[in-house]
C-alpha cells in the first residue's frame, strides 16, 4: 500500500489519481450515471439474446446454455466465463464495465453466478 500512497502524493490532482487507478485496475470507484446505462443496456442486450437462444427462457435450455460457458464445470459462472460468454454472443463492452455488470447478475455477492441467478435472470424479467 505504500507504493499507492507515494504515487498519490506525487500528483497533484485527485481526480486524476483515481481515474488512473481506475484505469490501472479496470474497474470504477464508484457508480456513475454513463455505467448505469451502458451495464443496463448490456442486460437488456444479454437477457434479449437469451431469450430468443432459451426460446422465450425455457428453464432446461437456459441451463444448457449456463453449462456450455461454465467452463470448469464447477456450477458456477466466474467473472471470466462471463466475460468470455459476451465476446462469444458479440456483446461490445468495455472492461471497466464487465464488473458492475457482473455485479447484478451476481445477485447473492457470492463472486460468482451460479445456475439459480442464471435461470433467474434469463427467465425473469430485466
Amino acid at each position: 500500500m505504500d507504493y499507492y500512497t507515494d504515487v498519490s502524493q506525487s500528483i497533484a490532482s485527485d481526480e486524476f489519481y483515481v481515474r488512473m487507478m481506475e484505469s490501472t485496475w479496470q474497474c470504477m470507484e464508484a457508480e456513475d450515471p454513463a455505467a448505469k446505462q451502458v451495464v443496463t443496456k448490456l442486460l437488456k442486450d444479454l437477457h434479449g439474446i437469451m431469450q430468443k437462444l432459451s426460446k422465450g427462457g425455457d428453464p432446461v435450455i437456459a441451463t444448457k446454455i449456463f453449462r456450455d460457458f461454465d467452463l470448469n464445470q464447477n456450477n458456477a459462472l466466474t467473472i471470466d466465463e462471463v466475460t468470455s460468454m459476451l465476446s462469444k454472443l458479440q456483446i461490445s463492452v468495455e472492461r471497466k464495465y464487465v464488473q458492475p455488470f457482473f455485479k447484478v447478475l451476481d445477485a447473492d455477492n457470492s463472486g460468482c453466478v451460479e445456475l439459480e441467478e442464471w435461470i433467474a435472470f434469463v427467465c425473469g424479467a430485466v
